[in-house]
């Protein structure tokens, strides 16, 4: 009875396994093609792997969508959004993407790390330099493989070349003066012929200008040609001599027919032509493009990429990895790469005579190392990107734009204009920068003034390390302004927004501690603070509620948002679009003026307190100023300027005015005259000066009154005037003794009342 229950176990377990291996994994691929050549080529390569995958049993079936141009699916505009839509709305639809290498940065966080699937001997049969420039994401993954190459090569027409003797050309003055000479010969014959058609249009420019401009290398291992380089000028200006001499509309002519002229021998009048690498008649012999010298290519390599979506199971993940495997074996890639006129990146197959005998190994030998497009997702990976290069240049070369003009429109597509001490763009960063130096400077030196006996009485409202903590306050907040330089950041943001907040809220504390003990009526919190380091302890608080206050804001990160000003100039500022954090900004808003209202208030209270009077006046206009300064930050920041520099100036100054005017109206403002200039002693002295003068000798002043009176107004000029003079001097001597006393019984009833 066991063994019978054993075996029926073992029947089912057989049976399971033979249904779970029975059973095939579909995964579908998607690619969009631009012409139907490819479209034969794409199914081409999966029928094969669909027949390799049942020979070695693998039990994966591979389906192929092919999106052409006449999709119309919601959202599609162009190549570059078709494929990133899709991964955006439905990224587990597909689980094999075929992309340009252009892309790969764009689309590569959606891609599965290959390293971290494939064996390194599937990978390292390609050419390592378009691994590292094509098939790599931002963050330096190799997220696909190369399927195959697309190569820019220049067709000659052989049948007319031999008819004048004439070689192939390899450098661009060679094209020149070739199609020159065959051109005016020609031409005799009454025959016009079309010299050179560069494909430079609105519809596929942007490579073939790339392309010329890297021409002018100094070799094929010389990096990039920088925009605004000496090559880059000389490049583009050998190109419109070639436009003025050749003629525009050979540069301006639609693509595609040309294309199938070239192709099917409709046309056989043209000369030289730039184009992909197709299968073509014997007409036209195939080689790389010329360039500025001999030995130096503009080839240009357009890598079709294979990778798999990270959003996938695994075990769909593993199956698309046996494609992957598949599509990298040199016989597939001789099978159905080679074999359909299209490159291979495994470079080592250009050394086979069988390859080199389907296809022109010359180009891969004269164009190597290939020139690939700059894939970083704010230059050639970008679409919109391609279209403002490719217009600014075909300006250039048809409305006669200068040149610099050109250059300078096309760096400002990417560039993203900085608050900056460089005065290449604006000097503004650097004036604004010595302006707060200059501030800086005198904030710090202003500091010594509180320890300077002389004018210890003009600072008795504060004790001296309040002086000094308020004088840091306004410091840290001018400081905030160095948040402004260079590349914005989600922590320059928060940085600025902490350093107004905190440095405002330090500089007025301990004023708004000194308003609270002086409070005129009795209460709980005045005695709590006056007592020995409580108003420490009440500073201390402040400073822990408005730190804390920040930290939470640091929750919330900051977008940083690229604008366009007027005239096509990006730059960056900090955009608050979190709910939580916006609820937080602006509560930290409503705490500074809740400051500036709980101050004022007590100001108010005390406004009529003698002692204190002139305090409370430069306070009052301080916090006036203030206030105002932190609706204008906040203006400035919310609005969005159509000037980069406008925009960085108004938020620089709002801030050194916010600083500058309240340090200047609680601290510095105190050393000047308008304070007073006697000190208590000093007042002293002249009371005691009045109360010992002659004036108060009723005799003397009676003897001068009788002798006037006696004489009827006889007395001589002389000792009139001495004798006015004298009591002029001695009233002026009365006010000042008379205020002097006014104050000194003002202070006797305060301190009365203190007591009290």
């Amino acid at each position: 009875m066991i063994y019978g229950n054993l075996f029926i176990i073992y029947i089912l377990l057989f049976i399971k396994i033979c249904i779970i291996y029975s059973q095939n994994i579909t995964i579908k691929a998607v690619i969009q093609a631009s012409r139907d050549i490819e479209d034969a080529y794409y199914h081409l390569l999966v029928n094969g792997f669909n027949e390799y995958s049942k020979e070695n049993g693998l039990g994966i079936d591979l389906k192929l969508k092919v999106i052409t141009r006449g999709f119309t699916g919601a959202g599609i505009k162009n190549y570059g959004t078709t494929i990133d839509s899709i991964l955006l709305t439905n990224p587990t639809k597909y689980d094999i993407y075929f992309y340009y290498s252009t892309y790969s940065q764009i689309y590569g966080e959606h891609f599965i790390n290959l390293e971290d699937y494939l064996p390194e001997e599937y990978s390292n049969v390609f050419d390592e330099k378009i691994l590292k420039e094509a098939c790599s994401s931002s963050d330096n993954k190799l997220i696909g493989l190369p399927v195959y190459l697309e190569v820019t090569v220049l067709y000659s027409n052989v049948e007319l070349l031999s008819k004048y003797n004439k070689d192939i050309p390899r450098t661009w003055d060679e094209l020149m003066s070739t199609s020159r000479y065959i051109y005016e010969e020609e031409k005799k014959n009454n025959t016009i012929i079309k010299r050179y058609h560069s494909s430079m249009n609105e519809n596929n420019g942007a490579t073939a200008f790339y392309e010329f401009i890297n021409s002018f290398r100094e070799s094929n291992n010389s990096t990039y040609v920088e925009l605004k380089s000496k090559t880059t000028i000389e490049a583009l200006e050998k190109l419109k001599e070639m436009k003025d001499e050749i003629g525009e509309e050979l540069f301006n002519e639609p693509e595609e027919p040309v294309a199938a002229d070239i192709l099917y021998e409709v046309e056989r009048n043209y000369l030289f032509m730039r184009y992909y690498y197709y299968p073509h008649v014997p007409l036209y012999k195939v080689t790389a493009l010329p360039g500025r010298k001999e030995g130096v290519s503009g080839s240009y390599i357009k890598s079709t990429n294979l990778s798999i979506s990270k959003y996938i199971d695994e075990d769909k993940k593993k199956a698309a990895i046996e494609f992957l495997k598949y599509a990298s074996l040199k016989e597939v890639q001789k099978k159905y790469i080679i074999n359909n006129s299209k490159y291979s990146a495994i470079t080592e197959l250009y050394n086979e005579e069988e390859v080199c005998s389907v296809i022109e190994c010359s180009v891969v030998r004269d164009a190597y190392p290939f020139l690939l497009k700059n894939n970083d997702v704010d230059y050639f990976g970008n679409d919109a990107y391609n279209k403002e290069y490719q217009k600014a240049l075909l300006k250039y070369l048809y409305e006669d734009v200068p040149l610099s003009d050109t250059l300078k429109k096309i760096e400002d597509i990417t560039k993203i204009y900085q608050f900056s001490l460089k005065t290449d763009d604006s000097k503004a960063g650097l004036i604004i920068f010595i302006i707060f130096l200059i501030f800086l400077t005198y904030m710090i030196v202003s500091i010594i003034f509180v320890f300077i006996k002389k004018l210890e009485h003009k600072f008795k409202f504060l004790s001296k390390d309040l002086w000094v903590l308020t004088a840091l306050g306004s410091l840290i907040l001018l400081s905030s302004l160095l948040t402004l330089y260079d590349d914005v950041s989600n922590l320059k943001c928060h940085l600025r927004v902490t350093l107004i907040n905190m440095g405002f809220v330090l500089s007025i504390t301990p004023s708004l501690i000194k308003l609270i003990i002086n409070f005129p009526a009795s209460n709980k919190i005045s005695s709590w603070i006056e007592k020995n380091k409580n108003k420490y302890i009440s500073i201390l608080i402040v400073i822990v509620f408005t730190v804390s206050l920040n930290g939470i804001l640091a929750i919330s990160s900051f977008d940083i948002q690229i604008l366009k000003t007027s005239d096509e100039r990006n730059y960056k500022k900090c955009v608050m679009n979190s709910i939580f954090g916006n609820i937080i900004y602006y509560i930290i808003q409503v705490y500074d003026i809740l400051v500036i209202l709980v101050t004022l208030l007590l100001i108010y209270a005390e406004w009529n307190l003698e002692k204190t009077s002139l305090d409370v006046n430069f306070l009052s206009t301080a916090l006036f100023m203030d206030n105002l300064s932190i609706i204008l930050i906040n203006i400035i920041d919310k609005i969005r300027l159509k000037d980069d520099v406008l925009y960085n100036l108004s938020l620089a100054i709002s801030i050194i005015v916010f600083s500058i005017s309240h340090h200047l109206f609680i601290y510095f403002i105190r050393i000047l005259p308008v304070f007073g200039n006697k000190t208590v002693e000093e007042e002293s002295k002249i009371i005691k000066e009045l109360l010992n003068s002659d004036l108060y000798d009723s005799k003397k002043f009676s003897n001068i009154s009788s002798s006037y009176n006696n004489n009827s107004g006889s007395i001589k000029n002389s000792e009139y005037y001495s004798s006015t003079a004298s009591i002029s001097t001695h009233n002026t001597k009365i006010r000042r003794f008379t205020q002097t006393l006014s104050i000194y019984h003002n202070q006797k009833q305060l301190s009365k009342d203190d007591n009290v």
